[in-house]
């Protein structure tokens, strides 16, 4: 999906221009507003559905990874090490000077 949509984002890169298709892609610039208009509809497509979808499952792999990461540890674990951060520090020995 990714290489379509890089695919479509050089081509209309060197047949209307790289900033305009870069605005195409946002949805910024109408794809009837330049020329030629027939690769500018499926960048403006791609751009209009795949690009969200693309960085919403990037996303939620992350999430994802980081949510199983937490769940490997055990309970015991976790519980130890918020009793051994809930504990005062102890008092310096040092005279202070």
């Amino acid at each position: 999906m990714l290489g379509v949509c890089a695919a479509l984002y050089v081509l209309n890169g060197f047949l209307i221009g790289w900033v305009p298709a870069f605005e195409v892609l946002r949805g910024e610039t109408s794809p009837a507003a330049v020329r030629p208009q027939w690769c500018a509809w499926p960048l403006s497509l791609i751009g209009w559905a795949a690009m969200p979808a693309i960085i919403g499952s990037a996303a939620g792999y992350v999430i994802t990874e980081q949510i199983h990461a937490h769940h490997a540890r055990d309970l015991d674990d976790v519980l130890s090490e918020l009793r051994r951060l809930a504990e005062p520090p102890p008092p310096s020995s040092g005279s202070g000077e």
